[in-house]
């Protein structure tokens, strides 16, 4: 169970958090969200998938950390294994909330909270959040940045999936998983690339006015990256005792 806390300086004076990568701090996910501005950079370390939330029927984008679920093929003890994470595997256990006016007239104010029960959370060997004097720690200012962009990311990627389905982007894919026990990953959605290439001029210079061509070819060839994924998975078998 979460249990989340406006930050504030008087309360979390002495707070800490520990930034380490870990199973034990929860990093052992075979998945994390990621947003269509995030997907150049993402696209060099990580397989870039779509999948559809079952409750509202909205289009999220994903990267794929392992094949099996709590599963992390990037995860190395306490070390990531790769240059880049996508923000949403660096924002824990902070979440950015929203406080709606009073007036209904003025735009919600965005706060900052804290998971207290969080593996992260009141670490002895962690950053403070606060400084001595009250003021915002390092750890605090990259979080509050962090979480910003997320607030921003989920927008866009509304707008871009949106963007995708107007023009029969986007087709179900399912992959299959090589091993001397083959795996089946269902559920997925990628770009119909049959479908993109036959766009006409106009519809390409929609996608890239409406800022959302470079992040479909970036998905598109993320996808080259399931070849070391899958390496990975056959060196962690060969390594695991037992197996």
């Amino acid at each position: 169970m979460s249990n989340f806390e406006v930050l504030d300086p008087k309360q979390h004076q002495s707070l800490r958090v520990n930034t380490q990568p870990g199973a034990a701090f929860g990093d052992n996910v075979m998945s994390a969200m990621a947003f269509p501005f995030e997907f150049r950079t993402l696209q060099a370390e990580y397989p870039i998938l779509f999948r559809k939330d079952a409750q509202t029927g909205q289009f999220y984008a994903l990267v794929l950390f392992g094949l099996e679920p709590t599963e992390n093929l990037y995860l190395e003890a306490d070390l990531w294994q790769a240059r880049n994470l996508p923000l949403s595997a660096r924002r824990a256990p902070f979440l950015i909330t929203e406080r709606k006016a009073l007036d209904g007239q003025q735009p919600p104010e965005l706060l900052v909270s804290i998971d207290l029960d969080h593996p992260r959370t009141h670490h002895p060997e962690g950053e403070l959040v606060f400084n001595e004097d009250g003021s915002n720690s390092a750890l605090l200012d990259s979080t509050i940045q962090c979480l910003g962009d997320i607030h921003a990311g989920h927008e866009q990627t509304q707008h871009y999936f949106d963007t995708l389905s107007a023009l029969n982007l986007i087709t179900p894919m399912s992959l299959e998983i090589p091993l001397d026990e083959p795996l089946e990953l269902t559920g997925f959605y990628g770009i119909d690339e049959d479908q993109l290439a036959a766009l006409g001029d106009a519809d390409l210079k929609q996608l890239q006015a409406a800022g959302c061509l470079e992040p479909t070819y970036m998905a598109i060839a993320s996808l080259s990256q399931l070849s070391g994924l899958i390496q990975k998975k056959q060196r962690r078998i060969m390594t695991t005792p037992g197996r």
